[in-house]
């Protein structure tokens, strides 16, 4: 992640190791069934989200510093980055029909990941393939907005239940932002203003962890900028324990994002 910020030779080799680590879990969970890779925080929280947060981080790294790595680096990382996204394939099967609503999150941040691998390894069938997931989550719309509907558990759930769903309403638009940006997709960049005014009108406090997720979506938009200005503020004042690491992630990631726009 320090690699989006700076381009700093010594940490070429740590990439090289995490890309390494991701390819191996790639090799486990390319299976077929659609089941992802889980990484835990340090509370011990497991999440397929996280996974794809690091797959997506050493992807965007490596692009950045794709004409400066060392040949031995290099190779790691291209050979070890097209087995690692191998995983994210599972939402081929959704070109032509939206996933369960309790995968939207991970459909997306999948979508992403075999985005930058297509467009580094120049495979336009895959460019394609993306296109259409995105496609058919947004056909799918939530209530008021939102990116997606509650499943029929949440729909009658408590306040269990809506962390939940409002975990990966910004899991969701945290990769939908990036998919946007990347793709330069106006359409896609509207859905994402019209997501994240959903939640500056009607998500609580309560309801966001001090993980960042979506911030650099809410900071887009000047309409939503005060959501996102928020979330700073949450992750700084709980920037100790073991949300922390994954913080960092994100908020390098944003800054990543928003330094597209300077380039």
């Amino acid at each position: 992640a320090r690699l989006l910020l700076e381009d700093d030779p010594d940490l070429y080799p740590r990439l090289a190791l995490s890309v390494r680590h991701l390819a191996q879990l790639g090799r486990v969970g390319a299976n077929g069934n659609g089941a992802l890779p889980r990484l835990a925080d340090a509370s011990g929280h497991e999440r397929g989200e996280y996974w794809l947060l690091v797959l997506h981080v050493c992807l965007s790294a490596f692009a950045r510093c794709y004409e400066k790595l060392p040949s031995d680096v290099w190779g790691v990382c291209d050979e070890g980055l097209a087995e690692a996204v191998a995983p994210t394939r599972w939402v081929e099967g959704y070109a032509g029909q939206a996933p369960d609503v309790n995968r939207t999150a991970q459909a997306l941040w999948s979508a992403l990941c075999l985005l930058q691998q297509a467009q580094l390894a120049g495979r336009d069938v895959d460019i394609e393939v993306v296109d259409a997931v995105v496609h058919q989550v947004l056909n799918r719309r939530g209530p008021d907005g939102a990116l997606h509907p509650f499943d029929d558990q949440q729909r009658d759930g408590g306040q269990a239940s809506l962390d939940i769903w409002t975990y990966r309403e910004l899991c969701g638009v945290h990769a939908l932002a990036n998919l946007a940006l990347i793709r330069q997709n106006r359409a896609w960049a509207q859905r994402v203003e019209e997501i994240t005014l959903y939640h500056l009108h009607h998500t609580q406090p309560d309801h966001v962890t001090s993980q960042p997720w979506g911030i650099f979506a809410f900071l887009w938009s000047q309409k939503t900028r005060s959501f996102g200005e928020q979330q700073l503020h949450d992750t700084a004042a709980h920037s100790r324990g073991s949300s922390s690491v994954v913080a960092g992630m994100l908020l390098a990631d944003a800054a990543a994002a928003l330094g597209r726009f300077n380039s």
